[in-house]
């Protein structure tokens, strides 16, 4: 058997310790550190309730006079296949609210969305139906002023009170907008036959507002 070299020693001697792998942890392992605590997952936000679905506002005339004592309903608008103006529908789980004597009033239980609000004023009386036809204010009828076209027609002059089709009065101090030969309403308060409710129509269009919770309203009658 042939000698190993002196100088082959060291090396055969690193060799064998590697071959033993790593050493073996003894004793009770140490605690982790202390840190910040598990972090706990959010939840989820809850969803708002009906009975916290509040829209608070007030009800001026245009003068600036608070509308106290009048009753004011909340509406959802709807179209047919002609006019995207074609209806108002009471919404029937959100009570009537009536002014306080500065014109303040609140709607409560009602899913957020886009509103109307039609309303009696004070002193007014009558079964106000569930469904408002409203197709009529969309319409059009011969224009007084043929000759002017996009031109808003009543600011300087007043209008009195007009008939407007069959069921609808537009009252004092409404505006028309002339479009050739053509006019339509514009800006104006349209008492509607039965049941004395009143529907505000601004620039050619039911006056509508989104509502949510927390909601402010500024309602204005345009003939008040």
């Amino acid at each position: 058997m042939k000698s190993v070299p002196a100088w082959m020693f060291p090396i055969l001697v690193l060799a064998l310790a590697g071959c033993g792998g790593p050493p073996q942890q003894t004793g009770t392992p140490e605690p982790a550190p202390a840190g910040a605590p598990p972090a706990v997952e959010a939840e989820a936000p809850k969803p708002t309730s009906p009975a916290e679905m509040i829209a608070r506002g007030v009800f001026l005339g245009r003068g600036g006079k608070p509308m106290a004592k009048a009753r004011l309903m909340l509406g959802e608008i709807s179209g047919d296949d002609v006019f995207r103006y074609a209806r108002i529908r009471l919404v029937a789980k959100v009570a009537t609210a009536v002014a306080d004597a500065e014109g303040k009033f609140e709607f409560k239980g009602f899913t957020p969305g886009a509103y109307t609000i039609v309303y009696q004023p004070a002193g007014s009386a009558g079964i106000v139906p569930v469904e408002i036809p409203i197709r009529t204010l969309s319409g059009t009828t011969d224009s007084i002023a043929p000759l002017l076209r996009g031109f808003e027609l009543g600011r300087e002059t007043p209008f009195g009170k007009r008939p407007w089709g069959t069921y609808f009065t537009l009252l004092e101090g409404h505006t028309l907008y002339s479009d050739g030969p053509k006019m339509r309403i514009w800006n104006a308060t349209a008492r509607y036959t039965q049941g004395g409710v009143h529907v505000e129509m601004r620039r050619g269009e039911p006056w509508t507002a989104r509502l949510d919770a927390g909601s402010e309203i500024r309602f204005e009658a345009w003939s008040f």
